[in-house]
C-alpha cells in the first residue's frame, strides 16, 4: 500500500521498475530460506545479478555505466506481474507510447545520440540518469501539443496498470512474507533461548558453515574469472603485439589466399614485405631491463624481439613452408600442357623471382618435350587402332569391276555438282578408312602445330637470355655459358628436331615411304606396288580427292613450321617427307586414274547430254573424271603446293610431269578401247533401272541401247564430239598446267579416232549395203523381169521403191540417233548401192529398147530421189551404168522408137516422183 501512495515523480518508471526488484529480491529471500539447498535457486540469482544467460559465457561485457539497470524479459514477471510485456519493458521504449523506440535511425540522425552516451542515458526512461526535460527536449522537440496531451494519459494509465500488478504481487506472496517473518522470529526466539556459548560458536555455526559454503561457492563461481582476468591482461599485451605487427602475423593465411586465388605476383609481394619486417624486428640480439623486472621504455623494441623470437620465427617458418609449397604448384604447372604459353611465362617468371634451386625454363621444357613426344605417339597409336578396328570390321576386300564402276559413277556425280561433302560422308569402307587417315594426318600436324611453336619460341628465349632475374644473376649466366649453358642449347635444338623427326617418322610409316628411293628417278621406271595404307576399294577420283587434302593438311603444317625458323635439320626433315609423299601421292593417283580408265566403258548408259542430244552423257563424265584426276596430279606435283593458290611461275619436276602424262595419255586411250568394247557387247545397265520422269523418256525411247545399230551410231557421234572438242580442250587444258607441249600425242590420238570411226562406221555400213545390195540383186535378176523382152517403159520396178525404202528407214535411223551422220551414211550408201547395180546390171545378157528404156528409168530414179547424195564417185558410177546397159542394148529390137521411147521414160519418171514425193520426202534437199 505504501507503495501505491509513493508520490509519481517524473521518473517514475525508473522507480517503479526498482519497488518491482525490491519486491522480487524480497521474494527469493524468503524463497530461497525455504529451499536454501535447491541449487537451482542459487544459479539463478547469480544469473539474475550479472545479467548473464548461462554459467558458461563466452565474453564479458562492459556495460556503459555501471549503475545500468537489469532488462528483464516478460517471462520474468509473468507470475508476479500482469498486463505487461517485455517489450514495455525496455529501456528504448517511449513512456508516452508515441514512438516505437527513443533511439530510432531518425532520432539518432537528428540529435547524434549514439555520439554521447551521457544523452543517451539521459534519454532513456530504464536508467538512473533519465532526465524527464531532456527527454522531452530530444524526443519530442517536434511533437504536436495533441499529441503529448494523449501520450500523457496513456502515461498515467500505464503507471495504474503498473501500480495494480505490485499490489498484485504482494497479495499474492503475502502468506510467503508471513511464513519468513516467522520463520525470523522463531529464530531470534530460540536464539535468546539457548545460550550462545563456544561450543555453538555463539550461536552462528550454522551462520558460519553457510557463509563458508557460500565463499567455496564464490571461489568456484569467481575464481575463473579472476584467472582469466590474469589471462586477459596477458593476452591484452600479447595483443598489442599483434596490432602493430597484424601484418605480419595475418602474413601465412594472406598469403594463402593469394595463392588461392592465383595471385602469385601479390603472394610475392607479400612475402618480400614480411621478409623486410622481420629483418627489421629481428635485428638486435639482446636488451636490457630495470630493476623491477619490467622492460625500460627505451628497449621497448628490442625487448619485443627477444620475447616473441620464437613466434616470429615460427611465424616465418610457416610462411617458408607455404611458399615451398606455392613454388611446388608453380612447377607442378608448368608440367600442365593445356596452360597457355603466356601464362606458362608469367609462371616461369614468378619462379625465377622466387631464385629457385631448380630451373624453372628447364624444367618446363623437358617436361613439354616429354609431353608433346607421348602425346604424338598415344595419337598415332589410337588412330592406327582406329583403321584395324575398320579392316576388321569388313573382311571382304575385294569388289569386282562392275561394283567399283559404280562407286566411281557416284564419285563423279559428286565431283560434277560440286558435292565434295557427299564423298567424306559416304559409309562405304573406303571412304571409311580414308576419313581416317586423313585424321591421323590432322591429328599430328595439329599437335605438333600447337605445341612445337610455343615450345621453341620458349626455347629461343631461354638460348637468348631473356629469363634473367637482375644484373649479377645476368653476369654470372654469362660467366656459365661456356659450360652448362651452351649444352642446354645444343639439348634445346635437339629436342625440337626430335619432335619433328617423331612426326615425320610416323607419316612415313603410315604412307609406306620408306620403299621410296632417296632420289626420285629422273625417269618413272620403277615397277608399281600398291601401298598397304590405300584401301584395297577405293576410286580414282575419291582416292585424288582424299590423297590432295592428306597432302594439303601436311603442307600447310610444314609451312607453319618452317615459319618459325628452326634449325636446318628440322627443315631437311620436313623437306624430305614432303618430297618422298608427293612422289607416293603422285603413284597412287596415276595407278587408279589408269585403272578406272580401264573400266569406265561400264559406266555408258547410253543417256543422251541435255546440251547436244547427238552424244551420250559418257563424254561429259569422262570429261569430269579426266579433268579433276589431272588437276589432282597437277596439285600433288607443282612445287610448293596449295590448295588455294595458283602460282604461274611453279615448275613442275620432269620426272612428275613424265609420270602425269603417262597416265594422262593412257587414260585416253584407255577409254577408246572401251568405246569399241561397248559397240560390240552385250549391254548390260550397271544399276537397276529407275522409273525416269515423263522429259527423260522422251529423250531415251528413241535410244535402244540393246540394238547395235543404235550402239553404233551413238558411238560414231561420240568419236566425233571427242575428235572436235573434247580432245582439243582437255589437251590444252594439260599443257596450260604442265607447262608443256603435246602437239604429236594430240595428232596419234586423233590417228586411232580416225581408225576407231572408220571400223564402226563401216561396219553399220556394211550391214546396211548388205541389205540394199540383196534388195537390188533379187530386183533386176528376178526371173520375173526378161529385160530383152521388155516391149516398152512401165512404171518404176518395186525393188527400186523397195531399196530407197531402205534408205528411208536407215534415214530415220540415223535422224533420231545421230542426225548429223545422215549425210555422210546416205552419200556412202548411195555409192554402195551404184556399184551394186552396175554390177548386176552387167550380169544381164542384153537389153531390149523397152528394157534398156526401163533400166534407164529405174536408174534415173533413183538418181534424182537420191540427188543430193550423189558425190562425183556415185555420179560416175551411175554413167557407167547408163554405159552398161547401152552396150548391151539390142539394136536389132527397133531403134527407130528411141526417142519416143524416151518421151516415156521422162513421162514415168514425173509421175513416179510426183507419186512417191512424200514417201521420199526425206531425201528431198531441204531449202
Amino acid at each position: 500500500m505504501q507503495i501505491e501512495n509513493r508520490p509519481k515523480s517524473p521518473n517514475t518508471h525508473y522507480f517503479s521498475k526498482n519497488k518491482i526488484f525490491q519486491v522480487e529480491n524480497l521474494t527469493v529471500f524468503m524463497y530461497r530460506l525455504s529451499i536454501y539447498d535447491t541449487q537451482f535457486s542459487e544459479e539463478a540469482a547469480v544469473l539474475k545479478h550479472y545479467g548473464l544467460d548461462n554459467l558458461n559465457p563466452e565474453y564479458w561485457e562492459e556495460e556503459p555505466d555501471n549503475r545500468k539497470s537489469v532488462r528483464y524479459s516478460s517471462g520474468d514477471f509473468a507470475n508476479g506481474i500482469s498486463g505487461i510485456s517485455g517489450d514495455e519493458l525496455s529501456d528504448d521504449i517511449d513512456p508516452l507510447g508515441l514512438k516505437q523506440s527513443v533511439l530510432s535511425q531518425g532520432t539518432l540522425k537528428r540529435f547524434d545520440l549514439d555520439e554521447d552516451d551521457k544523452e543517451k542515458l539521459q534519454v532513456l526512461v530504464g536508467t538512473r540518469s533519465f532526465n524527464p526535460k531532456f527527454f522531452l527536449y530530444k524526443v519530442h522537440n517536434d511533437t504536436p501539443y495533441e499529441d503529448l496531451s494523449r501520450g500523457s494519459k496513456f502515461l498515467r494509465y500505464t503507471l495504474d496498470q503498473k501500480s495494480e500488478a505490485l499490489r498484485s504481487l504482494v497479495q499474492d506472496n503475502f502468506d510467503r512474507f508471513v511464513s519468513a517473518k516467522n520463520t525470523i522470529d522463531t529464530v531470534y526466539g530460540e536464539m535468546k533461548a539457548q545460550s550462545l556459548n563456544a561450543e555453538s560458536d555463539y550461536g552462528v555455526h550454522k551462520l558460519n558453515k553457510a557463509l563458508s559454503e557460500a565463499s567455496d561457492r564464490a571461489e568456484q563461481l569467481f575464481g575463473p574469472v579472476l584467472t582469466n582476468r590474469s589471462k586477459a591482461d596477458k593476452i591484452r599485451s600479447t595483443l598489442s603485439v599483434l596490432e602493430k605487427y597484424k601484418y605480419f602475423f595475418n602474413l601465412p593465411s594472406n598469403l594463402m589466399d593469394s595463392i588461392k586465388q592465383q595471385k602469385y605476383d601479390v603472394a610475392i609481394r607479400d612475402y618480400k614485405k614480411g621478409k623486410v619486417v622481420l629483418d627489421s624486428t629481428m635485428g638486435t640480439e639482446g636488451a636490457d631491463t630495470n630493476g623491477s623486472g619490467s622492460y625500460s621504455s627505451e628497449s621497448d623494441e628490442t625487448a619485443l624481439s627477444i620475447q616473441y623470437r620464437k613466434v616470429f620465427d615460427k611465424v616465418w617458418l610457416e610462411v617458408d613452408k607455404i611458399m615451398e609449397e606455392m613454388k611446388d604448384q608453380l612447377f607442378k604447372q608448368l608440367t600442365e600442357p593445356w596452360r597457355s604459353m603466356e601464362e606458362q611465362e608469367k609462371t616461369i617468371n614468378i619462379l625465377l623471382e622466387l631464385e629457385t634451386t631448380e630451373d624453372p625454363v628447364w624444367h618446363y621444357l623437358d617436361s613439354q618435350y616429354k609431353f608433346i613426344i607421348d602425346l604424338l605417339k598415344e595419337s598415332y597409336k589410337e588412330q592406327l587402332n582406329k583403321i584395324e578396328a575398320l579392316k576388321e570390321s569388313f573382311p571382304n576386300n575385294s569388289s569386282n569391276d562392275k561394283e567399283m564402276a559404280i562407286r566411281l559413277k557416284h564419285s563423279i556425280r559428286s565431283v560434277n555438282i560440286r558435292d565434295f561433302d557427299s564423298l567424306i560422308t559416304g559409309k562405304e569402307m573406303d571412304v571409311r578408312m580414308w576419313k581416317a587417315i586423313l585424321e591421323i594426318v590432322k591429328s599430328l600436324s595439329d599437335l605438333l602445330l600447337r605445341c612445337l611453336p610455343d615450345f621453341w619460341k620458349l626455347s629461343k628465349s631461354f638460348m637468348d637470355g631473356k629469363f634473367q632475374k637482375s644484373p649479377a644473376v645476368l653476369s654470372a649466366n654469362k660467366r656459365r655459358r661456356q659450360g652448362m649453358d651452351l649444352r642446354k642449347v645444343d639439348q634445346c635444338e635437339k629436342m625440337a628436331s626430335g619432335v619433328i623427326e617423331l612426326y615425320a617418322s610416323f607419316l612415313s610409316e603410315l604412307f609406306s615411304l620408306s620403299s621410296v628411293p632417296n632420289e626420285i628417278p629422273s625417269t618413272p621406271t620403277v615397277k608399281y606396288e600398291k601401298p598397304s595404307f590405300v584401301p584395297p576399294n577405293s576410286d580414282s577420283v575419291t582416292t585424288c580427292y582424299f590423297l590432295t587434302r592428306i597432302l594439303n593438311e601436311m603442307n600447310e603444317c610444314v609451312n607453319d613450321i618452317n615459319s618459325i625458323n628452326m634449325a636446318t635439320d628440322a627443315s631437311g626433315t620436313l623437306t624430305q617427307l614432303m618430297d618422298e609423299a608427293r612422289w607416293r601421292f603422285l603413284e597412287i593417283i596415276c595407278e587408279t586414274w589408269n585403272s578406272d580408265a580401264k573400266n569406265f566403258y561400264l559406266l555408258e548408259d547410253w543417256t543422251l547430254d541435255q546440251d547436244n542430244r547427238e552424244i551420250t552423257n559418257f563424254l561429259r563424265n569422262f570429261h569430269i573424271f579426266h579433268k579433276y584426276n589431272s588437276r589432282s596430279a597437277n596439285k600433288i606435283a607443282i612445287q610448293n603446293y596449295l590448295s588455294d593458290k595458283e602460282d604461274d611461275s611453279t615448275t613442275i619436276p620432269e620426272n612428275y610431269l613424265l609420270k602425269t602424262k603417262e597416265a594422262f595419255l593412257n587414260s585416253l586411250y584407255a577409254y577408246l578401247e572401251g568405246l569399241v568394247h561397248l559397240v560390240f557387247t552385250e549391254y548390260t545397265p550397271l544399276e537397276p533401272v529407275i522409273e525416269r520422269e515423263p522429259t527423260d523418256i522422251i529423250h531415251k525411247s528413241r535410244v535402244d541401247p540393246s540394238q547395235m545399230d543404235s550402239r553404233i551410231l551413238l558411238t560414231i557421234s561420240n568419236l566425233s564430239n571427242l575428235k572436235q572438242l573434247m580432245i582439243p580442250r582437255i589437251v590444252n587444258q594439260f599443257e596450260t598446267a604442265y607447262k608443256c607441249s603435246m602437239a604429236e600425242d594430240t595428232q596419234a590420238l586423233n590417228t586411232v579416232v580416225d581408225q576407231l570411226d572408220g571400223i564402226l562406221f563401216e561396219d553399220y555400213l556394211k550391214r546396211k549395203a548388205e541389205i540394199v545390195r540383196e534388195i537390188i540383186t533379187n530386183g533386176i535378176l528376178s526371173s520375173e523381169i526378161d529385160w530383152s523382152n521388155i516391149s516398152k517403159p512401165g512404171e518404176v520396178h518395186s525393188f527400186v521403191y523397195e531399196a530407197l525404202l531402205s534408205l528411208v528407214l536407215v534415214h530415220a535411223q540415223i535422224s533420231d540417233i545421230a542426225k548429223p551422220l545422215v549425210n555422210r551414211t546416205l552419200t556412202a550408201l548411195l555409192e554402195s548401192m551404184a556399184i551394186d547395180c552396175l554390177e548386176v546390171f552387167q550380169k544381164v545378157e542384153k537389153f531390149s529398147l523397152g528394157g534398156m528404156c526401163q533400166a534407164t528409168l529405174d536408174i534415173e530414179f533413183m538418181n534424182q530421189t537420191l540427188s543430193q547424195y550423189v558425190t562425183t564417185q556415185a555420179q560416175e558410177t551411175l554413167q557407167l551404168i547408163y554405159t552398161s546397159i547401152e552396150q548391151l542394148y539390142d539394136t536389132t529390137s527397133g531403134s527407130n522408137r528411141l526417142d519416143s521411147e524416151l518421151s516415156s521414160v521422162k513421162q514415168f519418171l514425173v509421175e513416179g516422183r510426183k507419186n512417191t514425193s512424200l514417201q521420199f520426202l526425206c531425201f528431198k534437199k531441204p531449202k
